[in-house]
């Protein structure tokens, strides 16, 4: 997981969800597999009580609490039962995201929210696959798919995250509507009328660029150009030492 995910995933926990610290949210992570280490993970964000995190993913492995049988239909898991679901580096990976955000979708109760951070650049990482980069508009057509409200829809085009900044990231805060309050989920007869979550409806509070932005003063801009110039730098070099053939798009 990228520094630049955990880091903006905490800024939106603290935004969004800080006043229902003790409320008990049942907060579900898809694609939570633990890649490199059990704490590379969101659950030290989420698992704290009486919040009840569990992770889903499509095979067993580290920080992995369920398995569908089907990765497009958590029959695992009822309709309208997650109050929060977040994601992270997972959606480049999913062949078919329009089926993932729909379930997503269905499982969340009204007014449940969905945190989900993918990339928008950066090089091909199989996962097994790797499908998508995601542009402005590309999580907000996905709402729209599931009939799921933008409350904050973020691209990252800067450097506050210089050990990041030749990936950028997509982050999008998606809200299913009140209880009550008919979808194009519900009228496909894919999800039940959602039960209400604790959540009420939410604006926007601008989490990703508020972080971005405390993050940016804090850099030192010669640091910050220095490191920039060394990747740039590594990548001519590779240009000026490489057969013709070799050379590929950055």
């Amino acid at each position: 997981m990228h520094r630049s995910s955990f880091d903006k995933m905490r800024a939106f926990r603290d935004a969004y969800l800080g006043e229902h610290r003790h409320a008990p949210l049942s907060i579900l992570d898809v694609g939570s597999t633990a890649v490199a280490a059990a704490t590379e993970s969101y659950r030290p964000l989420f698992e704290a009580p009486p919040w009840q995190y569990r992770g889903l993913d499509i095979a067993p492995g580290p920080n992995v609490d369920i398995v569908p049988c089907d990765p497009y239909r958590w029959a695992e898991i009822p309709d309208a039962s997650v109050d929060v679901v977040v994601s992270g580096q997972a959606f480049e990976h999913i062949e078919w995201p329009w089926l993932t955000i729909r379930e997503i979708a269905r499982v969340l109760r009204g007014n449940g929210l969905a945190a989900i951070v993918a990339p928008s650049a950066g090089p091909v990482h199989r996962f097994p696959v790797d499908c998508w980069r995601y542009y402005p508009d590309g999580m907000p057509a996905l709402a729209s798919f599931a009939g799921l409200g933008v409350v904050e829809n973020h691209w990252s085009e800067g450097y506050a995250y210089p050990d990041c900044a030749f990936w950028g990231e997509a982050f999008a805060v998606l809200q299913r509507p009140a209880a009550g309050a008919a979808s194009p989920a519900d009228c496909a007869g894919n999800a039940a009328p959602a039960a209400a979550s604790v959540l009420a409806a939410t604006p926007s509070r601008d989490a990703t660029a508020r972080r971005e932005a405390e993050l940016l003063a804090q850099l030192r801009p010669f640091a910050l150009r220095r490191q920039l110039l060394a990747e740039t730098l590594r990548r001519a070099w590779f240009i000026l030492r490489s057969p013709v053939g070799r050379l590929h798009r950055f």
